[in-house]
């Protein structure tokens, strides 16, 4: 199929991603740091075990932060005289709030792909990892076209991802550019689930709240919540990634029918034999009580509350268009829950 490079494999979307690649047949070069590389080489085998003749994964030891990659010279004229496809997937987790690191590794490493981007002989498409988020504080509705509406930020991921997607739009007029926005990603049931991610967190919260109480949700919970399976996201960037209509478009890989935020956690309550919320409390009070010692135990970061409060509706035109026919789909909430659910059981530690 296609030579492919990949970067930022600790992200639990992009290992989905890489094994989705090699179940394509394709050969995957994913680009690591020392400390990553048996991780990823054991990742690679299982993904090759799996995927048909002819696919192939391999590392390549580099970092996004440095001049070409932190490539040696052989390394970097291979990358640019083979590479076909890259999947610039590579950034700073959201709960990383440090302005310089944030800046370093999804503005100028972003930078860094680019440029060598822009050099590689075979391209025939740059598909970058961003996020539904770069609309920030905007509600309403926010079509996938759209970027800067003057909206604020409620984290530096958030304004790093939204510089970082600047960047790869103006690269757009001279190389084929796909952009890929998830909403809040959630585990499966796969064994790559990473429970310090935002969803994970408040829902471990909520499943070891003490004495199975009826807690009150951040706001009334009648906002939609955002949550996608990394499955979805990781076979719709494999899949629009290679097809032709997708160069220059944008895609939000967000449930198209997201549930009210209540809802949500009532059938998380559900499937985990728990109470479910009752009332609500104002979104600053929780905030506040969430700068309690006790309460920062349980682990839900105070920026939770934001995706209780924000009336925000991801428009997904483009990607329910070319998806069509593709068999690729979003699952309705009710019919991952139960396997999210007894993942967190298990992995994260919750009681029931």
């Amino acid at each position: 199929m296609s030579e492919i490079l990949v970067t930022g494999f600790s992200s639990f979307v992009t290992r989905r991603l890489v094994h989705e690649l090699l179940l394509q047949g394709n050969q995957v070069t994913v680009l690591v740091r020392p400390p990553q590389r048996a991780d990823a080489e054991a990742a690679l085998a299982r993904g090759v075990e799996a995927a048909p003749s002819g696919a192939r994964g391999r590392t390549l030891l580099g970092d996004v932060v440095q001049m070409d990659l932190g490539l040696a010279g052989a390394d970097v004229r291979r990358v640019m005289e083979e590479v076909e496809v890259i999947y610039h997937c590579a950034a700073v987790h959201p709960r990383n709030n440090r302005h310089e690191e944030a800046w370093r590794v999804n503005v100028e490493g972003t930078r860094t792909v680019v440029e060598l981007a822009l050099e590689c002989d075979r391209l025939t498409r740059f598909n970058a990892l961003s996020s539904a988020f770069v609309s920030g504080d905007r509600t309403g509705v926010v079509l996938e076209d759209e970027l800067d509406h003057g909206q604020r930020f409620r984290s530096e991921f958030e304004r790093t991802k939204f510089e970082a997607e600047k960047l790869i739009r103006r690269a757009a007029a001279d190389m084929p550019v796909t952009i890929f926005r998830p909403g809040l990603v959630v585990s499966d049931g796969g064994r790559e689930a990473v429970f310090r991610d935002d969803p994970h967190q408040m829902m471990l919260a909520f499943l070891h709240v003490p004495f199975n109480l009826a807690v009150p949700l951040p706001g009334k919970g009648d906002h939609p919540l955002h949550l996608v399976p990394v499955d979805y996201v990781a076979r719709a960037m494999a899949t629009l990634g290679r097809d032709p209509r997708a160069a220059g478009l944008t895609f939000h890989l967000t449930d198209p029918n997201p549930l009210p935020a209540r809802r949500v956690m009532e059938l998380i309550a559900d499937h985990a034999h728990r109470r479910r919320p009752s009332g609500s409390i104002p979104v600053g009070v929780a905030r506040s009580l969430l700068k309690l010692p006790f309460l920062k135990k349980l682990g839900p970061p105070q920026r939770v509350v934001d995706y209780f409060e924000q009336l925000v509706i991801y428009n997904t035109t483009n990607t329910l268009r070319l998806l069509e026919g593709t068999g690729v789909q979003c699952p309705p909430f009710d019919s991952i829950v139960g396997d999210l659910v007894n993942t967190l059981t298990r992995i994260g530690g919750a009681t029931s």
